[in-house]
Formats: structure tokens, C-alpha cells, sequence
């Protein structure tokens, strides 16, 4: 299914446990064309789902985020902008 997401940019949310459902929607984001931002209080574990989405052909940054905590939030769509110049898509899963 082509849902139009080639070149698209998401910020996913709660991205970096590898067991849970942020990592999941990330990877399928990247699958379906979008660059994307993982994000998550888990630093290293949002790491590990960037780096699973270089060979999907798409680029990934990790940022450490807690989403309740306004100076991060902030934080994090700086690091989307400066990295990708704008942000289409927005995944809220943290503490999902």
C-alpha cells in the first residue's frame, strides 16, 4: 500500500524500547519512505532503532526526550528541524 509518505519526516515518541510499539511504527514509517526522528527517555535504546533504520534506506537521528518536560520537547523538534528542515509527521507513543 502506497499510503504517500516518500520523503516525508516523523518525529516517533517512545521509539527506543525494542520491544515495544515506537520502534515498530518507526521502522514501518522508514519502510514506507519517511526520514525519521526517534525519540526517548532511553537514550541508547533510541539509538539502536536509528541505526536500524540506515539500511531501510532512509536517515534516522536518536534524541533523548522526556515528553513531559517542555525543554526537551523543544529540544527534540530543534534537533528535527536542523537535522531534516521540517516535520510532517508526529507520532505520540511515548508512555504508550
Amino acid at each position: 500500500m502506497d499510503l504517500g509518505l516518500e520523503g516525508k519526516v516523523a518525529i516517533v515518541t517512545g521509539a527506543g524500547s525494542q520491544i515495544g510499539f515506537g520502534r515498530t511504527i518507526a521502522l514501518t514509517l522508514a519502510k514506507d519512505g519517511c526520514d525519521v526522528v526517534v525519540a526517548d527517555i532511553d537514550f541508547a535504546g533510541a539509538e539502536q532503532t536509528a541505526e536500524q533504520i540506515g539500511p531501510l534506506g532512509r536517515h534516522a537521528i536518536a534524541v533523548r526526550a522526556n515528553v513531559s518536560d517542555s525543554d526537551d520537547v523543544r529540544a527534540m523538534v530543534k534537533a528535527a528541524l536542523d537535522r531534516f528542515g521540517r516535520v510532517d509527521i508526529l507520532v505520540n507513543n511515548a508512555g504508550a
